[in-house]
């Protein structure tokens, strides 16, 4: 293997990684998105029939957007990988597909939801009510949300994702061989 080779398999794996930073951020952004953009509303209303004010609801909806940016897509991942170990299929789903997305949800959510109302001033019997309804809210959407919403926007946006086995496999693309100091994807 000539070192012109070489080089350009070299320039091949850096538009590689940058190429996966692009579509991370891209994927990032339509699971935020999506997140918030279909619970905003609904919490605030549950908010609102819980006595929220006004002011606490905008100061909790601001909260959590902003928490979002970084939840949301723990959220999804995690439900992603529930539904890749379990072998669910996300157009059919089932029960298992609910109680999967459920957990996938309320694991993520009930602690730092907790956390925001605490920050907006409601007071324990706000919150604890908030948390109940929101888990409530949670296990009633979370499945039609990554079934009706989150897949078809995913497709809509571009959303590409990469599994473990195509993660191994641009590993094994490039390695240096030992014998002879070249990029050749394996031993031989």
């Amino acid at each position: 293997m000539t070192n012109t080779n070489l080089e350009e398999r070299l320039q091949h794996k850096e538009s590689t990684l940058t190429e996966k930073i692009v579509q991370g951020f891209r994927n990032w952004a339509i699971d935020t998105s999506a997140k918030v953009g279909v619970y905003a509303p609904l919490m605030a209303t549950m908010e609102a029939h819980n006595g929220l004010e006004g002011e606490q609801i905008i100061q909790s909806r601001a909260a959590a957007a902003l928490v979002d940016v970084g939840v949301a897509r723990v959220y999804t991942k995690v439900a992603d990988y529930l539904a890749d170990k379990y072998k669910i299929d996300l157009k059919k789903g089932g029960l298992k597909a609910c109680v999967l997305d459920t957990v996938a949800m309320v694991s993520t959510y009930t602690p730092v939801y907790a956390g925001i109302l605490a920050t907006t001033g409601a007071d324990a019997k706000q919150i604890s009510y908030s948390l109940l309804m929101g888990a409530g809210i949670a296990t009633a959407t979370s499945r039609p949300f990554r079934k009706y919403v989150l897949t078809p926007w995913r497709k809509l946006c571009g959303f590409k994702k990469t599994t473990k086995i195509e993660k191994i496999e641009e590993v094994n693309k490039v390695e240096v061989n030992p014998f002879n100091g070249t990029l050749d994807g394996g031993w031989w």
